[in-house]
Order: C-alpha cells, then sequence, then structure tokens
C-alpha cells in the first residue's frame, strides 16, 4: 500500500487506465465546406463553430474553412462495451439571411485528414420561426453490429445481414 500523498499503484498489465477527461485527446485534420442547399454553391463568409472546442473558422470564396486540428473523440461511455472504430464532432454554421446549419457525428480517425459538407438553406419571405437544420451523420454500421451483438441474449433470433 502506498504512503499518503505518494505515486497511487500501478494498475494490473491485464487492466486499462480508466478514462480521464483531462487526458489530452489525439488529433487529425478537419476542413468543412459550406453550401447552399439549394444551389450547390459554396458559401462563402459561413461561420463554422466546432462545437466540442468552440474553435470558429471562416469559409472562403470556395466555401471551405483551413484545414485546422481537430480532436478525435470517442464517447467513453461505450468503452467498456464496444470500443468505438472513429470519434465523432459535430460543427454548427452560421450565415446571415440562411437557417442555422448543426452537423453532428462527423466521423474522425486518427491522423486521417477528414472533409465535410455542411448544406445550409435560404430563409423564405414567410419564415417567422427560424429553427436550426439538422443533419446526424449515423454510427459506422460494422460497431452497430458489434454494439447490438454485445448485448444479444442465446434466445434472440439471428444477427442480420452481415452474418445470417
Amino acid at each position: 500500500m502506498p504512503s499518503p500523498g505518494g505515486p497511487p499503484p500501478a494498475l494490473p498489465q491485464t487492466q486499462a487506465a480508466p478514462f480521464s477527461p483531462y487526458v489530452p485527446w489525439p488529433t487529425s485534420k478537419l476542413r468543412v465546406r459550406v453550401i447552399d442547399g439549394r444551389t450547390q454553391q459554396p458559401l462563402e463568409g459561413a461561420e463554422v463553430v466546432l462545437i466540442e472546442t468552440e474553435q470558429r473558422l471562416r469559409t472562403g470564396p470556395d466555401g471551405y474553412t483551413p484545414w485546422f486540428d481537430a480532436p478525435v473523440i470517442r464517447n467513453p461511455r461505450y468503452r467498456p462495451m464496444v470500443a468505438e472504430l472513429h470519434g465523432q464532432l459535430g460543427v454548427i454554421a452560421y450565415k446571415n439571411g440562411y437557417r442555422d446549419s448543426i452537423h453532428l457525428g462527423i466521423r474522425m480517425h486518427e491522423g486521417v485528414p477528414t472533409e465535410t459538407t455542411v448544406w445550409m438553406y435560404k430563409l423564405g419571405p414567410g419564415d417567422t420561426r427560424i429553427e436550426p437544420v439538422l443533419y446526424q451523420v449515423p454510427y459506422h454500421h460494422i460497431w452497430l453490429v458489434e454494439l447490438a451483438d454485445r448485448f444479444r441474449s442465446s434466445t434472440q433470433p439471428g444477427e442480420g445481414p452481415e452474418r445470417p
């Protein structure tokens, strides 16, 4: 047993270190493109906010933000059950004259640059209550199969199209 104020005991070799929100996240490069959802044209001057870090960037004439470092955040609540294959992030895009656009579930892999596109829609003359547009990127299908398999009882029939 360590003395009070001494170093904590070492973890056994078979046990993973506990999750800590204070450990730096790995990062990867991210670039966001913002386009008009109807015309598919790039939107210059849109402000893009990375929700997890509150970084703010503006799009250029091509509708792209500059490349920037973004964390690869895997949800710790799933780690004890089935480790996620990738991290997921969210961005919000703002531009005057357009509905705010929230894009959740951007897949991030360590060391792999990621590009994503956010669609924004012009406000119409009859728009009185303006609510954001939400896009949710689904989890990777392999991870979903592994999660479902993790909790399937022996009496549950089949495993879907991957492994009939």
